[in-house]
């Protein structure tokens, strides 16, 4: 068995206190595998299906699933919203059209910070999407405590079912992340942001002056500086286009052996 099928399995074991997806009268099974997918990608684990289409759960949902097979098969069915909420404290619930209803609107950002507050604080959370056809009904709209709406094109507003998990799950995910970014493996350490700098440095000061004054003085021996006059204002103009490239050791190095080589010809 895939060691990923292995991990997404101990961690629905675990049942750590992270939102509920809950799908509203899905249609196609595609979307709810390619849901399952999303879920796994950003550590969410849990998912609950109100009335989805008979033959939902068919060899094209496992296929778009991709290794999270082990979301739809402890997927819970429920026959409408109403039960598929009642053990949760909080429920945000996603639609993209104005409704005749008042309540807290919030950006996918804005929601999933206030989610994390309300899990540290012991509240069991739902996120509600509605089918792929009309999306959710006001008379399931109703039991949302918030709704979350996303910036997008207002001329071409609707998300597809997956995608929509998706912004919201990574919303969420990004904020409980200590920084990794990608594939985290015995083998790949993941990556943060900024230069990676593992096996090499920034070029100290003392390094920059030696290839700067090693350069200086091949271009002089190839007599590059003309007219004489103004080689203090072209050797500034070199020095600063290097000092903008935020050079490493190894940077330096190669440079070395580039203008070694170039002088040597």
């Amino acid at each position: 068995m895939p060691k990923k099928i292995i991990k997404i399995a101990q961690k629905m074991q675990k049942q750590q206190n992270d939102p509920v997806i809950i799908l509203a009268n899905p249609q196609l099974g595609y979307n709810i595998g390619a849901v399952a997918r999303v879920m796994a990608n950003f550590d969410l684990y849990k998912l609950r299906l109100v009335n989805p289409r008979d033959g939902w759960l068919a060899d094209e949902t496992y296929s778009s699933a991709s290794g999270a097979s082990g979301i739809l098969d402890h997927s819970g069915i429920f026959k409408n919203v109403s039960e598929s909420i009642s053990d949760l404290d909080c429920v945000y619930a996603t639609t993209a059209r104005r409704r005749d209803m008042i309540k807290e609107v919030l950006s996918p950002k804005s929601a999933a910070k206030d989610m994390r507050t309300r899990i540290k604080n012991g509240q069991k959370i739902g996120l509600l999407f509605g089918g792929e056809k009309s999306g959710l009904s006001n008379d399931e709209l109703i039991y949302a405590d918030t709704i979350i709406t996303a910036p997008v094109n207002p001329e071409f507003a609707s998300l597809n079912l997956a995608q929509a998990v998706c912004v919201i799950a990574y919303e969420f995910y990004s904020g409980i992340t200590k920084g990794e970014l990608g594939r985290v493996t015995e083998s790949d350490k993941g990556r943060t942001e900024g230069l990676p700098l593992e096996k090499t440095r920034g070029a100290n000061k003392n390094e920059f002056i030696r290839f700067i004054e090693f350069l200086e003085k091949t271009l002089d021996e190839k007599g590059f500086f003309h007219p004489v006059e103004k080689k203090n204002m072209m050797l500034n103009n070199i020095k600063a286009m290097f000092q903008r490239q935020n050079l490493t050791q190894k940077d330096i190095k190669i440079l070395f052996g580039i203008f070694k080589h170039l002088k040597d010809e």
